[in-house]
């Protein structure tokens, strides 16, 4: 094969991996903001224990989508998600739902601005 060839496939190879990467990030980022939506309604509800189990289970998501995020964007991003998300559990309660509801939305932007910063880079 010739050269140029070769630098063919490579940029095939290079756009599809960029194109997986973006939809993986696009998929996950979308799928933990939807967890934390439900996870808020069932709060605002009044469903508390089953608010607090849906916010540890998106939390553990997000530790386990850390692993191939954190390769994708700015870990510094990642870190600041994964502390927020730790916090929302112990933040569902009654008396905390205005706080909760804040929380939750400041989860979602720091997961839009995950997204963004992979996009905004190209």
């Amino acid at each position: 094969m010739s050269r140029n060839r070769y630098a063919v496939i490579l940029l095939v190879v290079l756009a599809l991996t960029l194109w997986l990467a973006g939809r993986y990030v696009n998929r996950t980022t979308a799928t933990l903001c939807n967890e934390l939506q439900t996870a808020c309604t069932l709060a605002e509800t009044g469903q508390m224990p089953q608010a607090q189990q849906a916010y540890r289970a998106a939390a553990d998501n997000a530790a386990q989508a850390s692993k191939v995020l954190g390769m994708l964007v700015r870990r510094n991003l990642i870190d600041q998600m994964n502390q927020t998300l730790s916090l929302l559990p112990g933040c569902a309660k009654e008396e905390n739902l205005t706080d909760l509801t804040l929380e939750t939305d400041r989860a979602c932007c720091q997961l839009q601005q995950i997204q963004q910063s992979f996009f905004g880079s190209f």
